[in-house]
């Protein structure tokens, strides 16, 4: 029989096993992982195209499942944007009801997946869109050559949204500067509005977000800030309160 001693040091021993143990396991589960997302990104995802978002958005259904994808390195117009419906009538024509390929690189602050996606001829769809000139190249966040020449051919050639006189990326659009605001119609007379003495300010419009249920006065930071497609117009705070709409934190008190 063992002695007390050596029952002892097992013990000991076991102790000291069983963290390394468990941390080779998740070191190896942690490894697989790894593999399984680098097999997908070589390999690709297949899934159907059930919807089409915008025309650089679209929705897949795989594994039974629904998931957004954000196709990586373009920028369509967007809803509220000349040739923002053509874009999403163009990327539905493409893709919807069809099987793609899907290669991911990364979620979004959004929670959607980034990813290239592939027609069943190998056919890239961002390339294709960009071709015909109805998404810029996002050259913020990519710095693929063939769609720097893509946008530089359809630029040349007129085609989709290079036709306008004054084509404004849709970053600038969701995000305004005073550049833009100033081309704008209605966002300079928001601008207007804002810049001229206290009586004309009250006559400036009360911006609300339908998804947030926030509004901003004139005198708000973040007055512009405010996608254009979740924007909705009211004539004053009270109308906007009266609707359910808070005030943003970041404006000034009054």
């Amino acid at each position: 029989m063992r002695s007390k001693r050596i029952l002892e040091q097992e013990v000991r021993l076991i102790h000291r096993l069983i963290p390394k143990t468990c941390a080779l396991h998740a070191s190896l589960i942690f490894s697989l992982f790894l593999l399984s997302i680098l097999f997908y990104a070589c390999e690709g995802i297949a899934a159907e195209v059930v919807g089409v978002i915008d025309g650089d958005t679209i929705e897949v259904l795989h594994n039974g499942q629904a998931e957004r994808i954000r196709l990586n390195a373009i920028d369509c117009p967007e809803k509220g944007q000349p040739f923002g419906k053509k874009a999403k009538q163009f990327t539905s024509s493409l893709v919807f009801g069809k099987e793609v390929t899907i290669k991911p690189y990364k979620r979004d602050r959004h929670g959607r997946t980034v990813a290239d996606i592939f027609l069943a001829d190998q056919t890239n769809v961002s390339y294709e869109i960009v071709r015909a000139g109805l998404a810029w190249w996002y050259r913020k966040y990519s710095k693929d050559p063939n769609l720097a020449e893509l946008e530089t051919h359809a630029l040349k050639d007129t085609k989709g949204l290079w036709a306008d006189a004054n084509p404004i990326p849709p970053w600038d659009f969701r995000h305004p500067r005073k550049k833009e605001i100033q081309s704008s119609p209605m966002l300079g007379a928001m601008s207007s509005a804002f810049s001229s003495p206290a009586h004309d300010k009250d006559s400036a419009p009360i911006i609300g977000n339908s998804k947030s249920h926030i509004y901003q006065r004139p005198d708000c930071p973040n007055y512009t800030a405010t996608a254009p497609k979740n924007r909705i117009m009211f004539n004053s705070p009270a109308d906007a309160e009266n609707a359910a709409y808070r005030l943003a934190r970041t404006c000034p008190h009054q």
